[in-house]
């Protein structure tokens, strides 16, 4: 059964990943995909500008893994720094290696264009400053941002690495957290970041909160079955994962042919 799950029989994908993320691998190997396999590469700066450059460069070392996509698995670099970030980055890795590339911010994007989303009600655990860039970012590509809380979980410690506070956290911390934002008028709720627990609670979040519910990690995900081909039965994660293989408005694959 291991070398079933593991060796990437049915895709490959690759992920580029922040020094300090230690929570997107055991979420999408804890769904114990047939056949679909996650291969690692880890950027080894926390400066925002030196991490897109590092991924950039990674890209070029995967050319000998066989791999089918590559995912820039890293929210908050992505789409800090503003619309020009977001359009160049994915490219710019493409570039290198030659596979399709979405950054974690346009999987999200073409997840919510898919779903056909316009409001949304915005929960992330950044830092005040970055939650802002995270929002204008969603202004930028035309959603309507109606209610937004971001936690910085670093000021409700003493250990100031706010990385190490955030993916300890439990699934049911983001539940809690989106259940109290204001999503009465949102016809989506949308969870930030690839650091923190959401895939064990959104199909829950969504049957109580009755809305859609869109995270990174999810949303990353889809782009990758969307990609590969391979439907997402039996995955209960939401109603994104619902929406049928060869979904039309994928922004972020299209933008590669």
């Amino acid at each position: 059964m291991l070398e079933i799950m593991t060796n990437g029989w049915r895709g490959r994908i690759g992920l580029i990943l922040p020094a300090d993320n230690v929570l997107i691998e055991p979420e999408l190997y804890a769904l114990e995909l047939s056949g679909v396999s996650f291969h690692t590469l880890r950027m080894t700066t926390t400066d925002h500008e030196a991490m897109r450059r590092q991924g950039v460069e990674l890209a070029k070392s995967i050319t000998e893994l066989g791999l089918d996509a590559v995912v820039y698995a890293c929210a908050e670099t992505s789409f800090n720094g503003g619309s020009g970030v977001r359009e160049t980055l994915s490219e710019l890795i493409a570039e290198e290696c030659g596979l399709p590339v979405v950054t974690a911010t346009n999987a999200m994007l073409a997840a919510l264009e898919a779903m056909t989303v316009r409001r949304i009600a915005v929960l992330t655990p950044y830092k005040e400053e970055s939650g802002q860039a995270f929002e204008s970012t969603m202004r930028e590509a035309g959603l309507v941002v109606v209610s937004a809380v971001h936690r910085d979980f670093s000021r409700e410690s003493t250990d100031a690495r706010e990385w190490f506070i955030t993916n300890r956290q439990p699934a049911s911390t983001a539940y809690s957290m989106a259940r109290a934002l204001e999503s009465a008028d949102a016809d989506a709720i949308v969870i930030a970041s690839t650091n923190l627990a959401t895939l064990a609670m959104i199909a829950q979040l969504e049957r109580d909160a009755n809305k859609p519910v869109v995270s990174t990690n999810q949303s990353i995900l889809w782009w990758c079955l969307q990609t590969l081909g391979i439907a997402a039965d039996g995955l209960d994660l939401g109603s994104l994962m619902d929406l049928p293989l060869g979904t039309p408005k994928l922004p972020a694959m299209e933008a590669l042919r």
